[in-house]
């Protein structure tokens, strides 16, 4: 899974936003703002990665537990697939 094309992350007053780049601005009306964790996943995404990648890079980036990573990551994938920002999601 990763990040479409199309999408920037960018950090305006320290706040974390994503924004629609080209012709994803036409499909995607908006933009998504994430907190500092959620960003940094956002940036390893940025490169296509399998989930158990994901959830061992949160293990060892933020110290917490493997059901914790599996809760929250899966959260935010979710997230992210409903707005339409990442391909390949895994449940």
């Amino acid at each position: 899974m990763k990040i479409k094309d199309g999408y920037l992350l960018r950090t305006i007053a320290d706040t974390n936003i994503v924004v629609p780049v080209s012709e994803r601005v036409i499909e995607f009306k908006g933009m998504i703002t994430l907190n500092d964790v959620s960003a940094d996943i956002w940036r390893f995404l940025e490169t296509d990665r399998e989930y158990d990648e994901v959830i061992d890079y949160m293990i060892s980036e933020y110290n917490i537990d493997r059901d914790t990573a599996s809760k929250d990551l899966k959260a935010l994938l979710k997230h992210m697939e409903d707005s339409g920002v990442l391909c390949n999601a895994v449940n």
